[in-house]
């Protein structure tokens, strides 16, 4: 062989063997053959993308050529002489070290350097049309190869620094000699005529990004050395083709778990065999007219324990019956409400597939590797094939292939999901392998749930989700219980603009009745009043007090009565103190009363949602139940099937305050808190008293000052809800309604405290118009930092994806993570010493400004020895606190959490 490509390596090991080595050549085609197989054979759906770009669906094999073609591009970087001297060696038949030459940028964008810079403009590299879009097409594909990485090329790569000469000659002469494998033996090029159609490249460079996807799954696959070993001696690269890399790839790709085919809908039992009777919401979700094609997004709006979540499931199974979407992912606002739902929906996800198919159901959020429900139910491959018993009898509620979630990049690429609403948004942003993620979502059903909880931040990011989500032909079912007009406007204008192009706003009533289900499409948008069910219609009394003592004593009145009482507070500070404070004046101890917060250790904030669940849950009866007292936060209010006989909340604005009395008296009692069936014949109602949710606020003013909220019971308050017009609006909609009623207020109470353009007392003005401000200063960064799609697989200047700019999907203070630590026999061994993940599990995240408040009263590990526990514990920046074992540390237990002022 004289040709001079062949002395380049690809992989390698580093040891004395100096034939450990892989040809750089064969890795690319390694790598070509691995996308050539997927495109081929459909894998996640990537022949209709090629067809998008202009291949028919019977020029399959020529779109899998072509995408295999660029593929074999993709580590042409590695020519760099700089990249060539990582391997120590002296073999004489790789190329010699040149001395000059350095590594100062990555090889993915060392590619994308060396073709703008030499290959672009040599003769004989690109397709034999003479077209000006020749090198803007040949742009878009060489991006996306050399981001295979998952993120796009650097825009400035310091080529020069790191090609020599021969290193371009080298490279040169193996793009021809590819041109001579693909384009000439293959009459590729006659095939690829229409890419110099302009709407053809204006859609290749909208999913470029969903290619980007493809190429990081081949590159992955084609380096996997148990399916490619190294190949050192050279032979011709049609050779090498045909005879090694398309047989080893087929192997390789046939360990990709298969897609599920879908069962079709026929009734509401095969999903939910105990509901008897639908509620309305749900059979309004089986009843509703959907779109011959195309995107759907729907909006459910009903109160509490009106079956959303399985109204959703119906509708989804009836979506994916129609072909609308074949897999599902539901986004939830935090961790534990992924975790409550990841459990509900194991335990019907399989209906929707076909019995003799192995869906896999992931939970994707940052910890669900700890969470024990779901790595119980991670099969690997022999155990699938294994598998022999009837669907409805393993030994697990659910199942995932480990493929999936050996790295949570790939986690939504599983059929069903479950997980933070993260997840979803990271695909639009500069995170790297956003495009796995994209790709993930591509033909899933999206299910938001409680979208009322975000912030303008998050809201705007979440615009641009729905909006691409709407591009791609994907639909969407959001849930809700408290959705402001503003928002839903937000929501459906994002979903509207994509599907038509129609740059102008929907027009919307502005009195909508409550329940609402909300159906829009290509046919228009239908808005459809919803009775509810009778048992689901409350009405929750309010009460007032403006101290600390007097909710005490209704604590201790509601102990007396044998009955179970929580009181949510706005900060994790308020409710330590408050958890203190009753217990030295009430004298109770941990099997009374339980403190619920975010501060505290991953594997004591699951025990005491555990104990949470057992105290209040549905199931819990009066033995139970009785005398006890539940301290919480936000955390409480929010997806957790919680019911209490009384409850006490901080002033809150009014849709979270419904969210909270939604967990007041949920459950249909009798007297002692015992579970009492429903009888829909002679209506059976809640012996308990009737609710009654009491409200710590300020004296009532009406024409209040800016200190409104300065007394110290709120002013935790006005930090954790800036704005208080919403908190003032809502002490005086409630003060004259002296109820909530559910759901025929609805609509009104949320809207009298979120109604665009309020004017607030002149004393909140400022403080109103600050919020306001700040919301639209949000909005605005959270535009900064999604990606524009339209643009095409590449970086901007702007959008985040330089290592010195940071992105996140939730705007909040810079947080630190602290690992706690026992100190034994010289030994420092984690807080949570029984699980595999001791130190995650130990972890506690706190806001970097308390932590400089308060770290010098802290122990702590002296320099060297935590520099040597960093090491070991793989977590260079881990921040290491001692908790004493004798004793209550000064700063964390496991009854309270961190607590140090």
């Amino acid at each position: 062989m004289t040709q001079q490509f062949y002395r380049y390596w690809g992989k390698c090991r580093q040891n004395p063997d100096n034939n450990s080595y892989h040809l750089l050549v064969y890795h690319n085609l390694d790598v070509a053959a691995c996308g050539y197989q997927i495109v081929k054979q459909n894998i996640f759906n990537s022949s209709q993308l090629f067809e998008h770009i202009g291949f028919s669906a019977k020029d399959v094999d020529q779109a899998a050529l072509w995408f295999a073609y660029f593929l074999a591009w993709h580590d042409i970087g590695k020519f760099a002489n700089g990249f060539q001297a990582l391997f120590k060696h002296n073999n004489p038949q790789l190329v010699s070290i040149d001395t000059s030459k350095s590594y100062k940028s990555r090889h993915d964008s060392l590619g994308f350097w060396l073709w703008n810079n030499s290959l672009k403009h040599q003769p004989n590299v690109k397709l034999e049309q003479h077209s000006e879009d020749i090198d803007e097409l040949y742009d878009t594909w060489l991006l996306i190869m050399t981001g295979h990485h998952g993120k796009p090329p650097e825009r400035e790569a310091y080529g020069n620094l790191s090609f020599n000469e021969q290193d371009k000659q080298a490279a040169l002469d193996y793009i021809i000699a590819l041109n001579q494998l693909f384009i000439v033996d293959s009459n590729l090029a006659h095939h690829a005529c229409h890419f110099f159609d302009i709407n053809y490249h204006k859609k290749l460079k909208q999913i470029s990004w969903l290619i980007a996807g493809l190429t990081v799954i081949s590159d992955w696959l084609g380096s996997n050395e148990q399916f490619f070993p190294f190949c050192s001696q050279p032979m011709p690269l049609d050779e090498y083709w045909h005879n090694h890399a398309m047989l080893k790839a087929e192997k390789a790709i046939a360990t990709l778990p298969t897609a599920s085919p879908i069962t079709p809908f026929n009734d509401i039992k095969n999903l939910f065999p105990f509901i008897e009777k639908p509620t309305p919401l749900q059979q309004q979700a089986l009843t509703c007219q959907l779109s011959d094609n195309g995107a759907e997004l729907f909006i459910m709006e009903d109160v509490t324990g009106a079956g959303k979540t399985e109204a959703s499931m119906i509708l989804a199974h009836r979506l994916m019956t129609a072909k609308k979407a074949q897999g599902i992912y539901i986004g939830l606002p935090t961790q534990a409400t992924a975790n409550a739902i990841y459990q509900r929906t194991a335990q019907v996800y399989e209906q929707l597939y076909q019995a003799d198919s192995h869906p896999s159901l992931v939970l994707a959020h940052g910890s669900s590797y700890m969470n024990p429900h779901f790595t119980q139910t991670i099969l690997n491959h022999d155990e699938i094939s294994q598998q022999k018993y009837p669907k409805g009898e393993q030994s697990v509620s659910g199942e995932c292939n480990e493929w999936f979630v050996d790295t949570r990049k790939k986690s939504l690429l599983a059929e069903v999901g479950v997980g933070t609403l993260d997840q979803a948004l990271m695909a639009i942003m500069p995170f790297k392998h956003q495009s796995l993620r994209l790709l993930g979502l591509r033909h899933k059903l999206l299910i938001l749930d409680e979208v009322h909880a975000y912030d303008s931040y998050m809201v705007k990011l979440l615009e641009n989700l729905l909006h691409y989500h709407a591009l791609q032909g994907g639909s969407v079912i959001i849930l809700t219980a408290t959705l402001p007009l503003f928002l839903r406007q937000k929501l459906l204008d994002a979903f509207y603009k994509a599907l038509t192009g129609n740059k102008q706003a929907l027009k919307l009533e502005q009195s909508l009745p409550f329940p609402l289900m909300t159906q829009l499409n290509h046919n228009g948008l239908v808005e459809q009043a919803i009775e509810t069910r009778p048992e689901v219609k409350r009405q929750v009394n309010i009460e007032w007090i403006n101290n600390i003592e007097a909710g005490i004593d209704k604590i201790s009145k509601a102990i007396q009565q044998g009955k179970i009482i929580c009181w949510i507070k706005n900060s994790v500070q308020d409710a330590i103190s408050l958890y203190q404070q009753i217990q030295l004046n009430l004298q109770l101890d941990h099997t009374q009363i339980l403190l619920f917060h975010s501060r505290f250790a991953y594997c004591d904030r699951l025990d005491i949602e555990e104990k949470t669940l057992q105290w209040a849950g549905k199931t819990s009866n009066h033995q139970i139940r009785a005398g006890k007292v539940i301290i919480a936060t936000q955390v409480i209010e929010q997806s957790l099937d919680l019911d209490f006989d009384e409850m006490i909340s901080d002033i809150a604005p009014i849709d979270l305050l419904i969210q909270r009395a939604g967990r007041l008296q949920r459950h249909v009692r009798d007297k002692q808190g015992n579970i009492k069936p429903y009888d829909e014949k002679n209506q059976s109602l809640d012996e308990r008293h009737p609710p009654s949710l009491t409200v710590l606020a300020p004296d009532w003013q009406a024409e209040p000052n800016a200190n409104w909220l300065n007394e110290p019971a709120f002013r935790n308050t006005s930090y954790v809800y800036p704005n208080p017009a919403h908190l003032w609006y809502t002490q005086k909609i409630l003060s004259e309604q002296g109820c909530i009623k559910m759901p025929d207020d609805a609509r009104q109470l949320i809207e009298f405290v979120y109604k665009q353009n309020l004017e607030p007392p002149a004393g909140l003005q400022k403080g109103y118009y600050g919020a306001q401000g700040a919301n639209l200063s949000k909005s605005s960064i959270a535009n900064q930092s999604v990606l524009n799609l339209n643009a095409g697989y590449k970086r901007d200047s702007t959008n985040g994806w330089d290592n010195e700019v940071e992105v996140a999907t939730r705007l909040s203070e810079d947080s630190v993570d602290i690992y706690l630590a026992y100190q034994q026999n010289e030994k420092i061994i984690p807080y949570c010493s029984n699980s595999e993940y001791a130190w995650e599990q130990s972890r506690i995240s706190l806001r970097r400004a308390k932590w400089e408040k308060i770290k010098n009263q802290i122990p702590q590990l002296d320099q060297t020895s935590l520099e040597k526990l960093r090491q070991q514990i793989h977590r260079p920046n881990a921040i290491i606190v001692l908790v004493e074992t004798d004793k209550e540390s000064s700063f964390y237990s496991k009854e309270l959490g961190f607590y140090l002022n």
